[in-house]
């Protein structure tokens, strides 16, 4: 049987075995394999990496999405940056009051792999008259002038090196451009990488970028089983966010009540308990505690 190989930064190897092949080669952005796994059923790995998986996509979809949805009053502009897999769109159409989300993918070849080979995903965001996609680079997007946002969703590849092509879509330059395009009370979320009780280096540089452009984050994360750890999201607004002391539990109880939404995958509270980070990593992510 065919195996996906990845490698950490660390050296660590983790092999995903590859039942078949639905589709493979390379976009001029990236390398692509579209594959079926006996563990973890249709999965997407990008430059060797692994993406999703539809065992538990949703796992991490609806932790990316539902916190900054719920946290915002009345979203009904939203900007996605990235998303190909047309998930992320799909969690932010449950929202009922949304009246445009525009989703912004430079990767026309792998977005459109995306609709054919993940329409179990994806099909009711594509077909949803309220999706606006737009297949190009999200820095040029924002330097156009435009109507703002109520919220923005990050979902973008990871990235582990500050010199690698990925790093300028986390960059200070980036979230400058995106604060011109944000309505007052904006939330921002974005996933920010995997954490370990040792390691939570990516996350950081997450958090420095955003700190850089916002008043106030907050840190989160959610184990989503084909990471094989916990898997980090980081939330950026003007106005108060939840820290580990407040979880906003009965904040999203009530929206997701007022706005008839089911979150199958997570609930609110899971979603809640995720801003409550364990006491090892917790230091290392916001910074008070030893380097990672």
């Amino acid at each position: 049987m065919l195996r996906l190989l990845q490698t950490s930064e660390d050296g660590e190897r983790l092999e995903h075995p590859v039942a078949e092949v639905l589709a493979s080669g390379r976009s001029p952005y990236q390398e692509y394999l579209f594959f079926r796994s006996p563990v973890h059923g249709v999965c997407v790995a990008l430059d060797g990496d692994l993406q999703s998986c539809e065992a538990d996509e949703a796992l991490y979809h609806e932790a990316l999405v539902h916190p900054a949805m719920l946290l915002h009053p009345d979203p009904r502009r939203v900007l996605i940056m990235g998303g190909g897999e047309g998930a992320t769109a799909r969690e932010v159409l449950r929202h009922p009051g949304v009246e445009r989300a525009v989703m912004v993918d430079i990767d026309e070849t792998f977005v459109a792999l995306c609709r054919e080979h993940l329409a179990d995903w994806n099909r009711t965001a594509f077909a949803d008259p309220r999706l606006e996609l737009q297949c190009r680079d999200i820095n040029a997007y924002l330097e156009e002038a435009g109507p703002g946002f109520d919220v923005v969703i990050g979902d973008l590849v990871d990235f582990s090196d500050e010199d690698a092509p990925a790093a300028a879509l986390y960059s200070r330059d980036l979230y400058a451009r995106l604060r011109r395009r944000l309505n007052p009370g904006a939330v921002l979320a974005t996933q920010a990488g995997g954490l370990t009780a040792h390691r939570q280096i990516g996350h950081r540089r997450v958090r420095r970028s955003l700190g850089g452009a916002f008043g106030a984050l907050a840190s989160y994360a959610l184990t989503v089983p084909s990471f094989y750890h916990l898997w980090s999201f980081v939330l950026a607004s003007d106005g108060a966010l939840p820290d580990g002391d407040t979880p906003p539990l009965e904040t999203f109880r009530q929206r997701v009540a007022e706005r008839g939404l089911e979150l199958p995958a997570t609930g609110p509270a899971a979603l809640a308990g995720a801003f409550t980070l364990p006491a090892a990593i917790a230091g290392g992510v916001s910074g008070t505690g030893r380097p990672a």
